[in-house]
């Protein structure tokens, strides 16, 4: 059994930033969400692999709060869960996985290293890009993309329902192989310029 888990803010005032990708990708994997403690869950069954989607309903940078228990209660192991985030270091157009290591000062990451007792579960990071300025984070992740870009973020997130299924059935190794080397916005016809 898996989790894959969403990172993002619950709520429709967040429903269109950056912060909240991680729920995109789980949005298109499922539409059937129910209440479970402190998250959204849905089953769901990738060839014939079973797991659960979750999408925590704690806010970000409290996610640990929703996935911990879960994890716990299902017997998931670290190496059986993904979490789906947002990445400020990768630009738009950019998804990378990565087993274990530091959060990078992602709070939400942190919460769930925190909460679970271990930095060994896997992420699959979505290029956002950095902002203009470095004391503007919180209010770029908060924001949405621009026009430009939301034909590249919705070609990434097709791309991310992909490898997230491919990690439940393939193992990241694989996805690591497939995927961390792909540039999309080339693919939708972007410079690097307009790729901030």
């Amino acid at each position: 059994m898996f989790l894959i888990v969403g990172q993002g803010n619950p709520g429709p005032a967040y429903a269109h930033t950056k912060h909240n990708v991680g729920f995109w990708v789980l949005d298109r994997l499922s539409s059937d969400f129910r209440r479970k403690e402190s998250a959204l869950i849905a089953e769901v069954r990738f060839a014939s692999t079973s797991g659960l989607l979750v999408k925590p309903t704690t806010y970000y940078n409290a996610s640990g709060e929703a996935v911990a228990p879960l994890a716990r209660f299902y017997k998931i192991p670290p190496e059986r869960i993904l979490v789906i985030h947002d990445e400020l270091d990768l630009p738009p157009g950019r998804l990378r996985f990565k087993a274990g290591g530091s959060s990078a000062g992602n709070y939400g990451l942190e919460s769930i290293a925190a909460h679970l007792g271990t930095r060994e579960f896997h992420r699959l990071r979505i290029g956002i890009g950095k902002p203009p300025h470095p004391a503007e984070g919180a209010a770029w992740v908060l924001s949405g993309f621009p026009p430009r870009l939301r034909p590249l973020m919705e070609k990434v997130v097709q791309v991310a329902v992909e490898a997230a299924r491919d990690w439940a059935t393939e193992g990241i190794a694989f996805c690591q192989k497939r995927y961390n080397g792909l540039d999309l916005a080339k693919e939708v016809g972007l410079e690097p310029s307009e790729n901030p």
